[in-house]
């Protein structure tokens, strides 16, 4: 009766990791197969669409596929904020899979304070990247 208890918990808790992780592949591939670099690929931002200006998004599709392809200045260039992200984004990931095999692993910076400091970001960078000139724009 214990194992089938620990059988289920452990099936339970490795789907957020395996289920990521695929949905993950499954973005990489369809970046691979359809560079968003190409005019028209992947549609225009909403946002931009409309007002003109660089939400925090624009740039992160093809920020993505270089750093999938390797070109870490480029994703830069492209949204600097990604590359940050995906650090965030493997450490949360990392501590899923740890929770689901048992290791102990620090938990990804969360909470309130942490999301307040992730919007004033997000709020900042929108402005910078509008700006005339800035090296911040996609």
């Amino acid at each position: 009766m214990a194992d089938e208890v620990s059988t289920a918990l452990s099936t339970t808790s490795w789907r957020v990791p395996v289920g990521s992780a695929a949905a993950t592949g499954l973005l990489a591939a369809a970046l691979l197969l359809r560079d968003p670099h190409t005019q028209g690929n992947w549609g225009t931002c909403p946002f931009f669409a409309v007002t003109g200006h660089y939400c925090p998004g624009c740039g992160s599709l093809r920020a993505c596929q270089d750093l999938l392809t390797g070109h870490l200045g480029a994703a830069w260039s492209s949204n600097a904020l990604v590359p940050l992200a995906v650090v965030w984004l493997a450490w949360w990931w990392v501590a899923r899979a740890a929770d689901a095999t048992g290791a102990q692993v620090r938990r990804e910076p969360s909470g309130k304070w942490f999301i307040r400091g992730l919007l004033a970001t997000l709020l900042l960078f929108t402005v910078a990247r509008n700006l005339p000139g800035s090296p911040l724009a996609p």
